[in-house]
């Protein structure tokens, strides 16, 4: 879902900054219209809730915002790790979005609808750097670590998730995540926000909780 955002999102990339990310409110997050990070600009796309947890997600997104971070398509993949790769339709670098825009992955890891986590992916000018966050209900967020961040290719950016050191409410063997990006710029004065997939979010098992395959029994013949 593409949009320009009016104080919401320009008090959320106010709060990041150029040089270093400020501590976030993300009680913008929870009403659904939460920037993500491009660093530049690379704000995380809301992924459509599933039915069932999936073991790999890949969710497109159509050529609908202004802006050098339009969201293509994101990727969730936990082979060896949980990386979440967000692609957009354009080529950048970390110098083209620098002080222009953010993008951001939510967690939600608890029994409601709320982020519990967010990383924040922001260019340095000549370099990435991803932060993971801990959303806070009193809107005071904490920045927990550095995250590992990597490009694959020049129109995306792909940021590690450390699922494991995270907390999980009872009984909670999956998660959900969604991703948006926010770009500022000739074309989007208000910042222009993109979510993929348009509303809710991407359900995934967490890692080693997933249910075990059986096979049916084959008949003699």
């Amino acid at each position: 879902m593409a949009g320009q955002g009016g104080s919401l999102v320009s008090a959320a990339t106010e709060r990041l900054g150029a040089a270093e990310p400020k501590q976030l409110r993300s009680s913008a997050v929870r009403r659904g219209a939460v920037p993500f990070l491009v660093a530049g600009l690379l704000v995380l796309v809301t992924v459509i809730a599933l039915a069932t947890p999936g073991f790999h997600s890949d969710i497109g997104d159509p050529n609908d915002t202004k802006g050098a971070l339009d969201v293509r398509r994101v990727r969730l993949d936990h082979e060896g790790g949980t990386e979440v790769t967000v692609i957009a339709f354009a080529a950048w670098t970390p110098a083209s979005i620098w002080d222009r825009g953010n993008a951001y992955v939510f967690l939600d890891t608890e029994a409601d609808e709320a982020p519990e986590y967010f990383v924040v992916v922001r260019s340095t000018g000549a370099d990435l750097q991803a932060t993971l966050w801990r959303d806070r209900r009193d809107r005071l967020d904490v920045a927990l670590r550095n995250v590992e961040v990597r490009r694959k290719s020049p129109d995306g950016v792909s940021v590690t998730l450390p699922i494991k050191s995270l907390k999980f409410g009872p009984a909670r063997d999956s998660y959900f995540w969604w991703a948006t990006t926010s770009f500022t710029g000739r074309l989007c004065r208000r910042t222009c926000l993109d979510r993929a997939p348009d509303d809710g979010s991407v359900e995934q098992w967490r890692p080693g909780m997933s249910p075990t395959p059986t096979s049916s029994p084959s008949s003699s013949p």
